[in-house]
C-alpha cells in the first residue's frame, strides 16, 4: 500500500470515529481532540517514514555539491530589489506583469529582448565591466577559462559581482569544458548579484525564456479553477533527510482538515522536480548561487520565484511555516483575520532582546524608528504584503550573511540572536519592517519540543483554546521537531 493511501486510510478511519460515541468509549473530549490527533498522527506518520519510506522514496540529489571551507567575501551595501507585482486574482485588469507573463498564465515574453550577462571586478557591480550575450557563447554556453576583462585582468581570478538582464536565466555551472550545473541567476529577481568563490563557477549557459514562464507540469495549484481561503507553504530541498519531512508535514495538513478550506504547497530548491512531487504538491526553484553557504536562503529565494512564476499564488491569505512543522488543528480562524498591512505570527524566541532594534538600526533601509515585530512561523499574511516582503527579506538575509562572514566583530556582537543560522529569520522581521507592514503577535499557536512541556487537558474558553492541545510527554517527535498550531487564540 502507497505512503498516499495510508493517509488516506487514516483519514477515513478519524471520520468514522466522528460518526461514533466520544467519550469513555475510545473517544477524545473536545478539550483533547487536538492532543489524541497529533499522538496518534505522529505515530502513524513515523511508522509510514520507518517501513516505507526506505523503499519507495528514492529522493534524488539533483545537484553535485563541492566541499571545502567558504572563503571571507560580501558587502552590506546592498541595493534594494524592485517589489514582486501583487498576485491579485484580477490579472488582466492590472496588464503585464515584469514576469512577462498575460492574464491567462501564458507566456508573454518579447523575444526581441536579448538576455545579457555583465561581469564586474568590484563588488556591487562596480568597477570594470564586460558583457556578453548569446552571440558571445559557442551554443549559449560561455567558459570562464582563459577570458579576460577589457583591461587584461583574468575574468574566472577578478570576477566580484555580475548582473543579468533580459527575459531569460543564466545557469552557473561548477567547471570549464562540461555541464555541471548548480545555481541559476534570474534577471528581474537576482539583480546585481556579488559573486562567492565557492562553490566555484567557471561556466555560464544563457537560457533566452526563463522557466519561470511556463507553468510547471506537475504542479497541481496551477490548474486549480477555485481559490482556496488560504494557502500554507514551506521551502526545503530534495534529500532523503526532507523526504520525511515532507511525509510528515503533508500528513499534518491533511489530518487537520486544512485541506477543507486551504491548499498546501512544498517549495523545493532544486534544477528539477523530483519524485516526491508525485505525491506532494511541489513548485521547485532553481538555487540561488548564496544557498549553498546558507541554506535558508531558500525560503525567502523560493517565495520570490514563486511569485514570479505564472504558477504565483492565488488565495488572499498565505501561511508560511517550516519543513518540520506540524499542523494539529485548523488554522482557518487565524488566517481570516489578516488584511492588508496587518498580519499574524508566533512570538519569536528573542522576543524582548533590546539587540533586535538595534541590529535593525545598523541595517535598515526605510522606517528605521518603526518598531520590529519579534515574529516567527507560522507567518500568516495578506498574499500583496507578501509580494513586497519576499524580495526585501531576501536583501536582508543576505546582507545580514555577507556582513557575518567578513565582519567577525559584528557576528560576535549579534550572536545573543543567533545572527549566523538564524539571519532568515531576522531578515523577514527586517523586511516586514520595511515595508511597513504590522503584526499582532500570537504567544500560544506553536508548541516546540524544545518547550515545557504543556498541558495534556486544553481548556476551551469562548471558542479558543486557553493552552496548546500538544502533550510533549510521550509523543515521538517527526523529524527534528514538532511544531502544533491550535485552533485559534484568545
Amino acid at each position: 500500500m502507497s505512503d498516499k493511501s495510508l493517509i488516506q486510510k487514516w483519514m477515513r478511519e478519524k471520520k468514522r470515529q466522528r460518526r461514533g460515541k466520544k467519550g469513555k468509549n475510545g473517544g477524545c473530549s473536545i478539550a483533547a481532540q487536538g492532543a489524541c490527533a497529533c499522538i496518534i498522527g505522529i505515530s502513524l506518520v513515523s511508522f509510514i517514514a520507518m517501513t516505507y519510506l526506505p523503499s519507495r522514496v528514492k529522493t534524488k540529489t539533483w545537484e553535485k555539491q563541492k566541499g571545502g571551507k567558504p572563503p571571507n567575501s560580501g558587502s552590506h551595501n546592498r541595493r534594494l530589489p524592485p517589489p514582486l507585482p501583487p498576485s491579485n486574482l484580477n490579472v488582466a485588469s492590472q496588464g503585464q506583469s515584469n514576469t512577462g507573463i498575460d492574464s491567462v498564465g501564458k507566456s508573454a515574453v518579447d523575444t526581441n529582448i536579448v538576455t545579457s550577462l555583465t561581469f564586474y571586478t568590484e563588488k556591487e557591480c562596480q568597477g570594470v565591466a564586460h558583457k556578453i550575450t548569446v552571440e558571445d557563447t559557442v551554443a549559449g554556453v560561455y567558459d570562464f577559462c582563459g577570458k579576460k576583462f577589457p583591461n587584461n585582468m583574468e575574468l574566472a581570478a577578478n570576477l566580484k559581482s555580475w548582473q543579468a538582464e533580459g527575459p531569460g536565466e543564466i545557469e552557473l555551472h561548477l567547471d570549464c569544458g562540461s555541464d555541471n550545473y548548480w545555481a541559476s541567476l534570474f534577471p528581474d529577481i537576482d539583480g546585481c548579484t556579488n559573486f562567492w568563490t565557492w562553490p566555484m563557477t567557471q561556466r555560464v549557459r544563457i537560457r533566452p525564456i526563463s522557466y519561470l514562464a511556463t507553468p510547471q507540469a506537475m504542479y497541481p495549484h496551477a490548474r486549480n479553477s477555485t481559490v482556496a481561503e488560504y494557502h500554507i507553504v514551506y521551502s526545503g530541498e530534495s534529500s532523503r533527510y526532507m523526504g520525511y519531512q515532507a511525509q510528515a508535514n503533508y500528513y499534518g495538513f491533511l489530518a487537520s482538515n486544512n485541506d477543507q478550506f486551504g491548499r498546501w504547497t512544498r517549495i523545493m530548491s532544486a534544477g528539477q522536480i523530483d519524485d516526491l512531487a508525485e505525491q506532494f504538491p511541489t513548485f521547485y526553484a532553481k538555487r540561488h548561487p548564496f544557498s549553498r553557504r546558507y541554506g535558508p536562503l531558500n525560503k525567502a529565494d523560493g517565495i520570490v520565484k514563486w511569485y514570479a512564476s505564472v504558477d504565483r499564488p492565488k488565495s488572499e491569505v498565505i501561511v508560511l511555516i517550516d519543513p518540520d512543522n506540524w499542523m494539529t488543528q485548523s488554522v482557518r480562524d487565524i488566517a481570516q483575520k489578516v488584511r492588508r498591512g496587518q498580519g499574524l505570527a508566533q512570538a519569536a524566541w528573542y522576543s524582548g532582546s533590546s539587540l533586535l532594534t538595534k541590529l535593525w538600526r545598523t541595517v535598515c533601509k526605510e522606517r528605521c524608528n518603526d518598531q520590529v515585530y519579534a515574529t516567527a512561523v507560522p507567518y500568516f499574511i495578506h498574499r500583496d504584503d507578501l509580494a513586497v516582503v519576499g524580495p526585501l527579506w531576501k536583501m536582508y538575509t543576505l546582507m545580514l550573511k555577507e556582513r557575518a562572514e567578513i565582519d567577525q566583530a559584528f557576528s560576535n556582537q549579534y550572536r545573543g540572536v543567533q545572527i549566523d543560522w538564524g539571519a532568515e529569520m531576522l531578515g523577514w522581521n527586517f523586511a516586514c519592517t520595511h515595508a511597513g507592514i504590522k503584526f499582532t503577535v500570537l504567544p500560544r499557536v506553536q508548541a516546540r519540543d524544545v518547550d515545557a512541556p504543556v498541558s495534556k487537558h486544553a481548556e476551551v474558553r469562548n471558542g479558543c483554546y486557553v493552552e496548546n492541545t500538544l502533550h510533549k510527554a510521550g509523543v515521538p517527535l517527526v523529524a527534528t521537531r514538532c511544531v502544533a498550531y491550535v485552533v485559534g487564540f484568545c
